[in-house]
């Protein structure tokens, strides 16, 4: 159960925001990740607080951000990287996520990689029929010896059967995922599978949302770092329903070191610690009532 407090961030502009407070040891806390690092721009220091309060902390992996093209071209060289070298961008960032939950403190029987395709999720999610290909690695199934279920058809149907397995046996308290109104295509189609999960199971957990990327993201005008301002909703989403959870200097520490290990998304991993260490995390807060339907935002206008 999600508790929250009056705002003790400061700043006028965040303290109309409740604050959350931190998971106790009788929470399981699940973070969906579409890719490998969100979990960390997302929730990285809330899950740093929470593990440090006695909480598990489970993450969930749905691609293996395999589909990175300039990452591709540093790593391996070439203007033109192939499929060969899209899947080495796909295990590198999976020995990566690794060295990231060592540092959060999550074991490895708690995370999980999916592997499923890179920028593909959202066609899975409006095929669900179909079976698709990777536009990068060309692969129509899991690649990944490490995966829940390698060799695991790219299709819909496959993708809900693996995350209601990971969910089966974290039996989570809360889930954080991404808002349904994230501009990326993947952060927008995995909000809409982890709420289909949801739904297959009746589950029914606390439920947050991150936001990563907006219309005008502020990732790509991150090039200094500020720790002490706040993440702040978007103008245009100021009337949802938002929360903050306010990171002390020792946790945005951890957390810029855990972004850091992701060197196979440098030089624009620099740009998101600069972007998502700060103050404080922020959280959108899901309806409670069962029949508000998933994904609809508060006080939207």
């Amino acid at each position: 159960m999600l508790l929250l407090n009056p705002a003790r961030t400061s700043g006028a502009k965040i303290q109309r925001y409740p604050t959350l407070h931190t998971a106790s040891k009788t929470d399981r806390i699940l973070i969906v990740a579409p890719h490998i690092d969100d979990e960390s721009i997302g929730a990285g220091g809330y899950a740093i607080d929470a593990i440090a309060n006695g909480a598990d902390v489970y993450v969930v992996f749905l691609t293996a951000g395999d589909c990175n093209r300039f990452a591709a071209r540093l790593m391996f060289k070439t203007l033109e990287p192939t499929a060969s070298d899209f899947l080495g961008v796909g295990n590198a960032r999976i020995r990566e996520a690794g060295q990231a939950m060592h540092l959060l403190g999550i074991p490895r029987d708690h995370y999980f990689v999916l592997g499923y395709p890179d920028r593909g999720l959202r066609t899975m999610v409006d095929n669900p029929g179909a079976i698709i290909r990777s536009t990068a690695t060309r692969e129509n199934s899991v690649p990944y010896a490490d995966a829940v279920t390698p060799r695991a058809d790219y299709n819909y149907d496959s993708l809900i059967r693996d995350l209601m397995k990971v969910m089966t046996i974290v039996k989570p308290t809360t889930v954080i995922a991404p808002v349904p109104f994230d501009h990326h295509s993947d952060h927008s189609a995995a909000a809409e599978i982890t709420d289909a999960a949801l739904h297959e199971l009746d589950l029914h957990p606390s439920r947050l949302g991150y936001l990563v990327h907006t219309a005008i993201s502020r990732i790509h005008t991150a090039f200094m770092k500020t720790p002490r301002r706040a993440i702040l909703p978007p103008a245009r989403m100021k009337r949802y329903s938002w929360a903050t959870y306010g990171l002390s200097t020792a946790v945005q520490q951890t957390k810029a070191e855990v972004l850091l290990t992701y060197k196979s998304q440098r030089p624009y991993v620099f740009l998101l610690r600069n972007a998502f260490v700060r103050q404080n995390e922020l959280f959108y807060l899901y309806p409670a009532r069962q029949d508000a339907g998933p994904g609809i935002p508060i006080g939207e206008p």
